[in-house]
């Protein structure tokens, strides 16, 4: 497939859904570069709160970037696309709400380190990290903590056989 031919299966159905879950929630605000192919496009979200930090998602034909701050995770597509794209609008819901965060390390006020995590039983946990490889490794350490208010977290509910849904 060259690169005209290129597949744009995900980009269409990841802007057609995540354009479905955007119209339900006006309070988020967000801008779209789509190419003409709609084999590429980039959505962009503003963070709401006072560490609140803006998400930028690029999606292509075979993977889709999520990026926050310095922190940046890539999602290599899977099959069936229609539920690999429900995740990463799933991913998409918690970082908008406080149930995600990232975790900033800084060397001397310089940034260096990025921790996605999650808030799961009580706790957080790390999803994965980030990070530059040079950097001051004798700087003073110091840390910054941003989680957006966009959306509320989402409530879980367990049912008796253990299931959990939202």
């Amino acid at each position: 497939m060259t690169e005209h031919e290129r597949d744009a299966e995900l980009c269409r159905l990841f802007v057609s859904q995540a354009r479905r879950f955007l119209a339900g929630h006006p309070e988020i605000q967000h801008t779209w570069s789509i190419d003409g192919d709609e084999d590429h496009a980039i959505l962009e979200i503003a963070g709401k709160g006072d560490a609140g930090f803006d998400i930028m998602i690029q999606i292509d034909t075979d993977e889709i970037t999520f990026r926050g701050e310095g922190w940046h995770g890539h999602c290599l597509s899977e099959d069936p696309k229609t539920e690999f794209v429900a995740s990463m609008l799933g991913l998409l819901r918690d970082l908008l709400s406080p149930s995600m965060r990232i975790r900033e390390r800084l060397s001397n006020e310089t940034p260096y380190k990025w921790t996605l995590e999650n808030f799961e039983d009580g706790k957080w946990v790390s999803e994965n990290t980030s990070g530059v490889f040079f950097w001051n490794r004798f700087g003073k350490k110091t840390e910054k903590v941003y989680s957006n208010e966009v959306l509320p977290a989402r409530v879980v509910v367990v049912e008796q056989e253990g299931n959990a849904h939202e």
